[in-house]
């Protein structure tokens, strides 16, 4: 290393990342994958009165919605997550070499571990403290406002309504910060309006877990959440026939069943029928003439 110059690569470590550039670039696989999470992906969804997001909506020490000012405007709540899901694919749908695919690359790594992302939900990150470094303190990586603040009912219910949705059954579903089951934590917070799903299913989590992660289950009756124990292995399960243990708990039940009707899936079924009753009534008054070129 060049003291004058530490973050200038040498020739050899160049070498290093141009052929892991070309290896990633030229994957076959990952190129799916990612074309997958870009095709299917969002940074959060709505869906039959929940909200489901992987971190946090970022907030302020003072338990309001933390606000970014981007190119002169600024933006909070579920504004700001619009903009950062639309400027994340800029970074892989602009033409190469564009201002706005630069800025969207700049953006996407800002969100993978910046300060108070939405994804990333901390401080900073402290991978290579961890690894180098023996000092604890050094180690650490503070959480942004939304975990101090998750815990409270009227909180949830704030972040709930800015994405639009009311009612008793209405959650948040939240991710990335594995439950301390070991410790008594429990994955229903904010009085039952929101559940941390990531309870570690990766076995790296699972001393500081417990478990190995929940499963929630959402049926026309109630909502389910499974606590599933640490895999015992191959060798176990082969020789004493060992599976998945895997507790369950109803912990929200529905006042009357839910119909499809009243799903997300049951309003588009409902769209659909009225544009095929429009179309019935125009082939009917002559609006649209019937095609008999069979």
């Amino acid at each position: 290393m060049d003291p004058k110059h530490p973050y200038e690569l040498t020739a050899e470590e160049n070498s290093v990342i141009d052929q892991l550039t070309e290896s990633f670039r030229q994957s076959e696989k990952l190129q799916r994958h990612i074309r997958f999470l870009y095709s299917k992906g969002s940074l959060y969804k709505v869906y039959n009165g929940n909200l489901l997001l992987h971190s946090c909506v970022p907030m302020t020490e003072d338990g309001k919605l933390l606000s970014f000012t981007i190119g002169g405007k600024r933006r909070t709540g579920k504004e700001f997550m619009d903009y950062a899901d639309r400027t994340a694919r800029k970074a892989y749908y602009d033409k190469r070499g564009t201002e706005e695919r630069e800025f969207g690359m700049d953006f996407l790594w800002w969100l993978w571990a910046g300060r108070n992302s939405p994804i990333f939900g901390r401080e900073r990150m402290a991978t290579f403290e961890r690894r180098f470094i023996l000092d604890e303190s050094a180690q650490a990586e503070p959480k942004n406002a939304y975990y101090s603040y998750y815990n409270d009912p009227a909180v949830c219910n704030m972040l709930l309504s800015e994405f639009g949705l009311h009612g008793p059954h209405c959650h948040i579903i939240n991710g990335h910060v594995p439950v301390k089951a070991r410790k008594g934590e429990s994955p229903i917070k904010g009085g039952g309006k929101l559940l941390v799903i990531d309870g570690g299913f990766s076995r790296a989590y699972q001393k500081t877990s417990g478990i190995a992660g929940y499963t929630l289950l959402f049926g026309s009756r109630y909502y389910r959440i499974v606590s599933h124990q640490p895999f015992a292995g191959r060798q176990e399960a082969l020789k004493s026939n060992h599976d998945i243990d895997n507790e369950s708990v109803i912990f929200e039940t529905m006042e009357e069943r839910m119909k499809v009707s009243e799903t997300d899936e049951g309003v588009e079924l409902r769209e659909q029928v009225y544009d095929l009753l429009r179309l019935m009534d125009a082939y009917r008054s002559g609006a649209v003439a019937e095609n008999h070129n069979y």
